[in-house]
């Protein structure tokens, strides 16, 4: 399948108001904690593609997911566009579900994100405390 330089990233949220992030490996700023997501497949729905990164990344099943905003975070060879969605999780916890690509999941304190995230999850995560809708991240050797 052809991916595009376009995907998501999903903020889920427990009921002490903290989200999933896990540590990236053998990707893009391996090292570096992200939200679960990825890049969409070619011609995919928007939502289809939140909850089947979601399913794939965690083995969470969900119905549904609201829609925050969109993020462009300047990558090194193009643009990358983040269609940013959310959700509240009650019961189900996660699973390590690729191990190749995920060190683990964890649960971090929305306040208290780790120094080293994504930076275009980073501005997902501040659009929905904004409640705005738009984040443009510049890389700052552009």
């Amino acid at each position: 399948m052809t991916t595009q330089p376009f995907g998501t990233a999903v903020i889920l949220l427990n009921a002490q108001d903290e989200i999933l992030v896990g540590k990236r490996k053998n990707a893009y700023k391996a090292g570096f904690y992200g939200l679960p997501g990825g890049r969409f497949n070619y011609n995919e729905p928007l939502l289809d593609a939140a909850l089947r990164e979601v399913e794939e990344e965690t083995g969470l099943v969900l119905d549904e997911l609201t829609y925050i905003g969109v993020v462009r975070e300047t990558q090194e060879e193009y643009d990358f566009i983040h269609f940013i969605f959310a959700t509240e999780i009650e019961k189900q916890q996660p699973q390590l579900t690729e191990p190749d690509k995920c060190e683990g999941w964890e649960w971090v304190p929305l306040d208290m994100l780790p120094e080293k995230i994504l930076p275009g999850h980073e501005a997902a995560v501040n659009l929905f405390l904004d409640e705005s809708q738009l984040a443009d991240v510049v890389r700052e050797d552009n």
